[in-house]
Parts: structure tokens; sequence; C-alpha cells
């Protein structure tokens, strides 16, 4: 606002102050006015000149980007100007994410916390068998194999002596372990928990490893399984195309003592669950057998006892002569015919220091653990043939 002075009152006698200020206030707006809109019109000039400049494209092919970069050019002052609908639809095509020069660089990717992991099964046998606890290497189980038996006497008569017999089950434990080496600088920067999510692995990885030596270990540096032997098991025998898959299942539950049918689960592959329900379905007098649940969690039944999914059990084949003879369906209680011993449960370590000149953090994971069949006389077996 400009400086007011004596002789401007002087010079304009029939004002007052109070209007000559309003006056010189007046003034100043309408400059600053004239001012805001040659600026308006020189901006608008030079953007006119932009636009010419970028409708004068090259003629002939050109193998140097000159004319994508006009064009470009031409679309950003189009869409400064008049937004999105003032393009046409090549100058659209010009401004995507699929350029970085085009837009590109704004656009940043967004990185998920969410890791996608792949489904780890293994065999329910842990949950169903008898677990239990040592504080050494091995345990001896003694094993009754002949009972004490009495007879009909007289009066006077002499009383028969009888002894029960026994023997015992070695259960030795074994180590599964493992080593997973770690980036340090990975560790720290990873956007997800890294190391919960190893933990995470290793434990379904032992857990499915330990699964399959308690079904179908050998025995050599790890649990013997419970189908390592399937000869020691009374067996019932179907067809491996399940033609009379049915009948032979009744026979499988009435051939197990009813101490042991009574509390008795069913093992077998999810495939063959199916198999079985669609025999069912189809067969108007045996759509009782097989039952599914209500519940969330809680197994179908068959034959009124629970179906269990082992993913260790053998398939049924089908039609054909299969490769060998298979057993793909085990009824029986496993709590009795099956020990499993636990001598360290799973154990990590974060190891610090032994990689730390490279910057390597291992995870060490180990545990000792046993198993073994010890009564063959409480499970059956169905074994497939063609």
């Amino acid at each position: 606002m400009k400086h007011l002075s004596t002789l401007e009152f002087k010079d304009a006698p029939e004002l007052s102050a109070d209007e000559l200020i309003k006056k010189e206030f007046a003034d100043f707006r309408s400059a600053l006015e004239k001012k805001s809109a040659d600026d308006h019109a020189a901006l608008k000039r030079r953007l006119d000149e932009i636009e010419a400049k970028a409708s004068r494209l090259p003629t002939g092919n050109s193998n140097n980007g000159d004319d994508a970069l006009a064009i470009e050019t031409k679309a950003l002052n189009k869409f400064l100007r008049g937004g999105v609908q003032a393009l046409d639809d090549i100058e659209r095509k010009t401004m995507n994410i699929g350029s970085q020069a085009s837009g590109g660089y704004v656009v940043a990717p967004e990185y998920s916390t969410r890791v996608i992991e792949k489904l780890v099964q293994f065999s329910p046998l842990r949950g169903l068998a008898s677990v239990m606890s040592i504080g050494t290497t091995e345990v001896y189980i003694p094993v009754v194999t002949d009972q004490a038996d009495g007879g009909w006497v007289t009066e006077t008569g002499p009383r028969p002596t009888g002894e029960s017999a026994f023997d015992q089950v070695d259960i030795k434990t074994y180590e599964y372990a493992g080593v997973v080496p770690v980036s340090r600088q990975l560790l720290e920067d990873s956007i997800v928990d890294l190391s919960g999510l190893l933990l995470r692995h290793l434990i379904k990885k032992f857990g499915k490893s330990e699964a399959t030596s308690f079904m179908v270990g050998d025995g050599n540096g790890k649990p013997t399984g419970l189908l390592h032997t399937p000869g020691d098991y009374n067996q019932i025998t179907a067809k491996q195309d399940g033609s009379d898959l049915l009948t032979k299942l009744i026979d499988t539950f009435y051939a197990l003592p009813d101490a042991y049918a009574s509390v008795g689960s069913w093992l077998m592959k999810r495939q063959t669950m199916g198999v079985i329900r669609k025999l069912a379905d189809a067969s108007t007098g045996n759509r009782t057998l097989w039952s599914d649940s209500l519940a969330n969690g809680t197994p179908p039944t068959l034959l009124g006892r629970p179906v269990y999914e082992a993913i260790d059990m053998d398939p049924l084949v089908g039609a054909g002569s299969p490769a060998a003879t298979t057993y793909p369906i085990a009824f029986g209680d496993y709590s009795s015919a099956y020990q499993i011993v636990d001598r360290v449960g799973m154990a990590i370590l974060e190891d610090q220091f032994t990689g730390a000149d490279n910057g390597i953090v291992k995870f060490r994971a180990r545990r000792r653990v046993g198993g073994k069949p010890v009564l063959s006389e409480a499970v059956v077996l169905v074994k497939a043939t063609a």
C-alpha cells in the first residue's frame, strides 16, 4: 500500500481521512487484479506455445522415441488444462502405469504381510495311540502272553497250578533334527514375522515326518510303524475295485473283539472315504453304514465308529491288478495297539553365534521320540487284492 503523505491530503481536501484510505485501498486492489490478469495471460500464451510445438510432430519413421515423447507431452498438457475428459483415446493410452515415464513412477506396489502356505497333512495316530514320556533313551514294556488259569475240581481233589507268561517290548527313542540358516539382515528387514513363520514350518514338517513313521516306519533309525508288519494282524480280504467293499467292512467290524470294537476307529485315505460313501449311497440297504457329522471338527462315522483320514495309508487302486497287495483300511483300538514314547519334545534353538562371521542365524530344531506296535489283536486290516 502506498504511504499517505501530507501533500496527498492537501491535493484532495474534499476527502476525509477515512475516505482517502478507502480510495487508496481500492486503487491497490485494482492494480493487483490487473497484474494477476497479465500473469494469467502470459501463462496461457506459454502453454499455447508449448502445445503448438508439441503438435508439430516429425514425419516418417523414427526409432529414437521422439514421436512417443511428443504424444505424451501433448497429452500431459491437455490433461493439465482440461482433465482426463479433454484427452482422446490415443492420448489416454499414453498416460498409463505400464510405462514408468508415463506415470508408472507414481504408482507403488503393495506387499501383503500374509504368507500363503501349502497344506501339510499327516496321519492322526498320535491322537489315537497311547503316549508316555520317559527319562532315558528306551523303555521296556511288559506284555502278558499267557494268562494263569484254573480248573474245575472236586471237594478234596488236587487244585491245578498255573502261571502267567510274560514278554517285553523294547521301544527305543530316535532323534529327528534339522537346521535352517537365515541371513541376519533378512530377519531384520523382512515385513513378515520370518522367525515365527520358520518355526511354524519346522513344527509342521516335524509332525508330518513323525506321523509317517508311526504309520509305516521301518524301525531303522526311526519308530516302527503300525503297518510295518501287516502280517501280524487279522486281515479281511477285499477286491481292489471295491465291488465287495461294503460287505468286507461289516466283516472287519465284527472280526474285532467287542472290547476293542466298542472304542475302535477307522483309518483310511480321503479317497477311500469317498469310495465307501458312494457305495453306501447307491445301496438301498446300506445307506445307514456311513453317517456324516453334524458338527464341525467331529469325524464322520462308519458302522457307528469314527473315521479319520490317514494320509499315509495305502489307496484302493481300482480296477485291474495293483502293483502289490495294499492295506487301505484299518479298524481298531489304537490306544491298546500302539505305544508312543516321548523323550524330548520339539526343541528349537536360535543359534546367533556359529554363523555370525557370515551374517547367518541358524534355527536348530530337534526332538526325540519312539513308537512301536505292542498288541496286534487290537487291530484288523482290510487287505485289497486284484
